[in-house]
């Protein structure tokens, strides 16, 4: 853009955090992005959700101790609370396509120290984003997975590829209760380029992992097409139970 006409606009939009709406170049200002708050141990060795560390807990949780996971291990960077909420509702929903880098980059940080830095991404082969259904791309008009997952790639020298296909048009997991979100995106995605997935070790990105449905699900079709092993790697995610506000009286009635 020719720098007259980005001035122009700039006088008519001036720029702003995508989180705050504070006047600035930054799409999100150093306030927010020190609000944000990371991932820290204890977390359940297999997908990542965070423990109270001044409670005894074995190393998985319940659920995954239950069952197999598809991916061998997940985390996320940063919980979903605070400004990130904002600037990820603005980079998926508003186009805000100028959050990728700075997001990507939390993402990138994250895997130096930390919980997301047992993926161990120096022994991953291939990079690959969560799938949108073309429908909904279209409408969209990008795959903010497809940006997260390019940050995390080019900063680790790997390289990213669509490995997969959304099958069918599902309902945004958002607006469903927990108990219908597995259903919602069962069989929902299958393995492309198979001959690129098989015997390869696979990092999965997207913005968020909630029940890990839709994780699950990317997983499983990137074993059917004879992925060596899945880990995952997300933006963010919710605030643990125990975190929440209420949680201290919750333990309180149940311990009476």
């Amino acid at each position: 853009m020719h720098p007259l006409v980005r001035g122009f606009l700039d006088l008519l939009y001036p720029p702003r955090c995508e989180a705050c709406g504070r006047l600035g170049e930054a799409p999100i200002c150093e306030e927010c992005l020190a609000q944000i708050e990371l991932v820290e141990a204890p977390v359940c060795r297999v997908c990542g959700e965070p423990f109270d560390p001044l409670a005894q807990a074995a190393p998985t949780c319940l659920r995954c101790r239950s069952g197999r996971r598809a991916f061998t291990r997940a985390r996320a960077a940063a919980y979903y609370a605070g400004p990130l909420v904002q600037a990820i509702y603005r980079f998926k929903y508003y186009g805000q396509m100028v959050l990728g880098r700075p997001l990507g980059r939390l993402m990138v940080e994250a895997l130096e120290r930390g919980p997301a830095a047992e993926l161990e991404v120096e022994k991953v082969d291939l990079v690959c984003p969560v799938p949108l259904h073309p429908s909904r791309l279209r409408e969209r008009g990008f795959n903010q997975s497809a940006l997260l997952a390019e940050e995390v790639a080019e900063a680790r020298s790997l390289p990213v590829r669509p490995l997969l296909a959304r099958v069918r048009p599902t309902l945004p997991q958002v607006d469903l209760p927990p108990s219908s979100r597995r259903a919602n995106v069962h069989n929902a995605f299958a393995p492309r380029l198979q001959e690129e997935i098989a015997g390869k070790r696979v990092l999965l990105v997207d913005d968020l992992f909630t029940t890990g449905a839709t994780l699950t699900e990317c997983a499983r079709a990137l074993r059917r097409g004879e992925a060596a092993e899945v880990k995952v790697l997300t933006l963010a995610r919710p605030l643990p139970q125990w975190r929440r506000p209420g949680a201290d009286l919750r333990a309180a009635a149940s311990n009476q």
